[in-house]
């Protein structure tokens, strides 16, 4: 049996804001010289998300070294907290786990966040960890493979993934359209899983088996997604042109990899479709005949949570999971999308 996922489990700050009230209260004056703000923010399909910050930090200018520290604060304390809650459900203790894998990219930590939760969490000194970043919205799937490497390679271990973002350190005081594209579709969350061979499993358990993933990166297109380090913290790019070429590429890595393992998309009955935003949804329902229901779970988290970066994927997954009602035998396809451009796929089947 491939690898399986054992448990996921989410966190998100306690500080929740509804999209259109918070930007008649606050963004509607912090971009009055952008036109298109509100339609930008209306359009998003977000009702709601969460952040480690409230909207008045933005009024001041804060330095690099002040955003890194509340970056490292704030995932430490919602990385520990999913954490605990994998670790709870299937009645682990943190000296279990033989690996520890964390993906971020919305902040920097030398020593990293895995070093710095082995500690706080008290994982054992000889925990083999790795740290993955600078990678961005897709940067789960990495995570995900170098996991279900490591039981392939060593069954019977324990490997822990944490995904962890806060977005909102890196939001600018500026009225640029990257910067209001940026504050009107990221939140800030976690989410941790913990991947086993088949004897770690537990009957019952919702969640799927990995089975293989694909990657397609287009390089002519480096410039157009990424982080950039500035004197006020990390200053993003958004290219307008990033929805189109997952239009134009989606089909040229879904069909072949479906083909390699043997399956049409029509035999693929779960997605998990990762929400850069409602038109990046809206055209890959298109280009791939999606039905709403299809779509429902990846909707769902941009509406609740927004896009959360790295661990979204993971939310969406959970929730179908937990209350998509997954049979055994059941395929899902999970599509990532970010810097490079580069367009992640990774095949699961309960």
């Amino acid at each position: 049996m491939p690898p399986a996922i054992l448990t996921i489990h989410r966190a998100v700050p306690s500080y929740s804001f509804s999209q259109m009230p918070t930007y008649e209260s606050f963004f509607r004056h912090f971009f009055e010289k952008n036109g298109r703000a509100r339609s930008i923010f209306e359009n998003s399909q977000i009702e709601t998300r969460h952040s480690v910050l409230t909207p008045d930090f933005f009024c001041q200018e804060h330095p690099i070294e002040e955003r890194n520290r509340l970056y490292i604060e704030g995932a430490c304390r919602l990385g520990a907290e999913s954490i605990q809650g994998c670790l709870e459900e299937l009645s682990l203790s943190p000296e279990d786990l033989d690996l520890f894998i964390v993906v971020s990219c919305t902040g920097y930590s030398n020593p990293g966040l895995e070093i710095l939760l082995a500690k706080q969490l008290g994982m054992r000194q000889n925990i083999r960890r790795t740290s993955i970043v600078g990678m961005g919205c897709y940067a789960a799937f990495p995570g995900l493979a170098r996991a279900f490497e490591s039981v392939v390679a060593r069954p019977k271990t324990r490997t822990l993934l944490l995904a962890v973002e806060i977005c909102s350190v890196t939001l600018q005081k500026d009225d640029s359209m990257e910067n209001v594209v940026a504050s009107a579709i990221f939140g800030d969350g976690a989410a941790a899983l913990v991947l086993g061979d088949h004897e770690n499993s537990r009957p019952g358990l919702p969640f799927p088996h990995l089975l293989d993933f694909e990657t397609l990166t287009d390089y002519e297109t480096i410039d157009d997604m990424g982080f950039f380090v500035t004197q006020s913290g990390f200053r993003i790019v958004l290219s307008a042109k990033t929805p189109s070429f997952i239009r134009r590429n989606i089909k040229k890595i879904v069909s072949p990899f479906l083909d390699r393992n043997g399956l049409s998309s029509k035999e693929v009955r779960f997605w998990a479709v990762h929400p850069g935003g409602s038109k990046i949804l809206d055209y890959i329902q298109e280009e791939l005949k999606l039905s709403d229901d299809q779509m429902a779970f990846s909707r769902h988290i941009l509406s609740t949570h927004g896009n959360m970066s790295s661990p979204t994927v993971l939310f969406i997954l959970d929730e179908i999971a937990r209350r998509g009602g997954p049979r055994p035998g059941d395929f899902g396809l999970m599509l990532g999308f970010g810097p490079g451009l580069t367009i992640e796929a990774c095949l699961i089947r309960w």
